[in-house]
Order: structure tokens, then C-alpha cells, then sequence
């Protein structure tokens, strides 16, 4: 079915045929109507294009979501369920700056540069403040992102933490995307009519539009980011404690006089400690998972475990805009 699936203020997920205008219908009535046994009917509409009624808050793009709330949850990664419970308890006033959480999409076209494995002996702060050493080739990245916004703020927050904080914030999609490159590239050139400046970076705008797993993956996997509620307030509080602790070091230590010749430099990257252990947690545990499923696997015995790396096709020539590169 041609047409957009629109998140309503009164939360419900509704359909707009692309051939009625004047009609929505909600979604969970079309897959009663015509496939109410289907239990992936609303895989038909993640690449629909979404809308987003004005009024309409996260708790409402939540409830709206409910009764495909397995499928998500598995296609996301991420316990759909809890947080849509969550949203239904009662809480006290925002304190939280942010007046509405804002959907866009952008893309960075930065220099590519050489990564070498961190030594054996090397700590994290050397490693990161190593000199840089560029190719020939850029990194390119195109993502939609979910992000809190304040009127007048040129900031954008993050909307992971206490989900009570941001419930009640009303949803907007941005209708432009950005390409950011870095100005020191003069990749785009500012003397052409719609390249801008900021800072260090140059952009340009664009028209765009959001699919339905757009909009989810913007919501739970870059703006929530965390699997469930629990993760993200149990986050949130180590944070503010570390944030404590890093206002009493700042308080004992005396000022730092710098050189003025110094201050073009670029400020050396500084590793706090403990800062990466979290991560490193969460890779100690998905190794363990990961090894756990393969002695599984091989017990189970009924497919062959390929051992050893596996050699990739690969293009006998690479084609780039009618450049012949050979590989």
C-alpha cells in the first residue's frame, strides 16, 4: 500500500493512502481488517515514510507502537516492552532544560586516517594522542539521530537517562539533512551559493524524509541507547558520581599557566580512569556469551562450524563514478 504512516497526539499509529488525503486510518484496524494473524504485518511499513502529528510526545509514539511491541523488541534490540511500561508510571515535573526531541538525519565526510592496533605496553591516553597519519581516502557516514533541543540552545542533549525526564516532550522531524565536512578539507567550497560555515566545518542542507525504521532505530538505538529503562538510570547515576568526584579533583588542583605560543596547539586527549570500563565490561560479556553459544553450536552438530578466516568476493575492479579503480 502506497502512502505514510502518521504518529498521532491521541497515540495512535495511523495509515494515509497515498489516493485519500483526507483519511487515516489506524494501523492496528487495517491488520485487524485484512491480516489480523500475520504477526510480522507491520514489516510492510518500515520503509514507509512517517509523520508526526504536532502535540504528539514520546509517551504517545510509545502507547502507538504497543501491539507490535515483540516485533520491535527483537528487531531492535532493545526491551520495547519495559520502556513503554515505564512511560505509564507517574512522575514528578521535568528538570531536564530540553523543551522537544528533534529526528534528523546528517552525514560527515571526514579524512580517513591509519589505525594501528594499540601496543602492548601502550596506556589509552598515549594511544589517543598519537600523531595522525592520513590516506587518501575520507570516512563517510549517513545516520538519523534522536536528540533534545532547547529554543534559543545551539546545543543538541542527549535524551538517554531517566526516561520520566523526557516522556512528555513532544516529537519533531527535521525536513532537512546536513552534510558536514571539516573546513581545513575545502571540500566545499564557500563561494558556492548554499555552503555554509560553523566553527571549523562547513555544510549544506537538504529535502529528506524518514521510513518507519528510520524513526525507531533514531529513538531507541541512537537516542535511548540503552537496552532497557533500569540500564539507563543505573547509568545516569554512576555518571553524576563520577562527575562528583571529577568537580572535587578540579577544586584541589591548582591552575595550570600556559604558554601563550602553546595555545594554537591541539589540546592533548586525556584518558580519565575508569572512563572505558564499562565498555570493556560489556565486551568481556558479550565474549563470554559469544563463546558460550559457539560450544553449542558445535555440540549441536547438524550444520559444519567453518574454522579459520573466510576470504571475501571481492569486485576484480572497483567503479566509482566512471573511474576504473583496480583492486
Amino acid at each position: 500500500m502506497e502512502g505514510n504512516l502518521i504518529f498521532c497526539s491521541d497515540a495512535i499509529l495511523r495509515f494515509q493512502s497515498a489516493y485519500d488525503e483526507t483519511t487515516a486510518v489506524p494501523l492496528l484496524s487495517i491488520q485487524n481488517a485484512i491480516a489480523s494473524t500475520d504477526p510480522f504485518f507491520l514489516l510492510r511499513f518500515f520503509r514507509h515514510d512517517v509523520l508526526i502529528e504536532e502535540g504528539t510526545t514520546l509517551a504517545s509514539i510509545f502507547l502507538a507502537i504497543e501491539p507490535w511491541t515483540a516485533l520491535l523488541a527483537a528487531y531492535l534490540n532493545s526491551d520495547v516492552g519495559a520502556y513503554i511500561d515505564e512511560v505509564r508510571k507517574p512522575s514528578g515535573p521535568a528538570t531536564w532544560a530540553i523543551e522537544w526531541i528533534g529526528i534528523d538525519r546528517h552525514s560527515s565526510v571526514y579524512r580517513a586516517y591509519q589505525h594501528e592496533e594499540m601496543g602492548e605496553e601502550e596506556d589509552l591516553t598515549s594511544y589517543f594522542n598519537r600523531e595522525r597519519i592520513p590516506t587518501e581516502e575520507f570516512d563517510i557516514e549517513t545516520r538519523c539521530d534522536a536528540s533534545g533541543f532547547a529554543k534559543g540552545d545551539k546545543e543538541r542533549w542527549s535524551i538517554s537517562g531517566d526516561i520520566h525526564e523526557i516522556k512528555n516532550l513532544p516529537v519533531i522531524l527535521y525536513n532537512k539533512q546536513v552534510m558536514v565536512t571539516s573546513s581545513k578539507e575545502s571540500l566545499l567550497n564557500q563561494k558556492v551559493s548554499g555552503v555554509k560555515s560553523a566553527g571549523h566545518s562547513r555544510f549544506v542542507y537538504g529535502d529528506t524524509s524518514f521510513s518507519f525504521s528510520d524513526v525507531m532505530e533514531a529513538i531507541f538505538t541512537s537516542g535511548l541507547f540503552f537496552y532497557a529503562p533500569e540500564d539507563a538510570a543505573s547509568s545516569l547515576t554512576t555518571l553524576k558520581a563520577s562527575l562528583e568526584e571529577l568537580k572535587d579533583e578540579l577544586t584541589e588542583e591548582p591552575a595550570v599557566v600556559t604558554d601563550d605560543n602553546e595555545s594554537d596547539k591541539e589540546p592533548a586527549i586525556i584518558i580519565a580512569e575508569g572512563a572505558f570500563d564499562s565498555v570493556t565490561t560489556q565486551m568481556e560479556s558479550e565474549t563470554e556469551e559469544w563463546h558460550a553459544i559457539k560450544s553449542l553450536c558445535h555440540r549441536e552438530g547438524t550444520l559444519p562450524v567453518r574454522i579459520g578466516r573466510i576470504k571475501m568476493a571481492e569486485p576484480p575492479e572497483l567503479r566509482l563514478c566512471g573511474e576504473i579503480v583496480q583492486g
